[in-house]
């Protein structure tokens, strides 16, 4: 965790989170493997993380935010079957969850 200024706080604290690793041991997966793709926006060149690979980071953590995230991601049609069909069962479970509680 990088934490900036004189604090002590996590709360506006830069989280490293590693790939292809657990961040905690009670996670039911560990963390996708990243393959960050390189896209043009606004003219420039920058690597950004595939969705399917987003959700499930998203939904591995599953925190409140990363509730309201795969919400905002699913109401705006981003995580399609093929995303959904990448997702372990406890993943696809937790999905579920989130749409039902909508």
């Amino acid at each position: 965790m990088l934490v900036f200024g004189d604090t002590d706080s996590a709360r506006n604290a830069v989280h490293l989170i590693f790939s292809g690793e657990k961040v905690r041991p009670s996670d039911p997966v560990a963390t996708p493997r990243i393959a960050p793709e390189r896209k043009r926006i606004h003219g420039k060149e920058v690597c950004v993380i595939p969705v399917t690979e987003l959700v499930r980071m998203k939904l591995t953590s599953y925190r409140d935010k990363n509730r309201v995230h795969v919400r905002s991601m699913d109401a705006a049609g981003l995580i399609t079957h093929a995303v959904e069909t990448s997702l372990t069962d406890e993943l696809l479970s937790r999905l579920e969850r989130i749409r039902a509680t909508e």
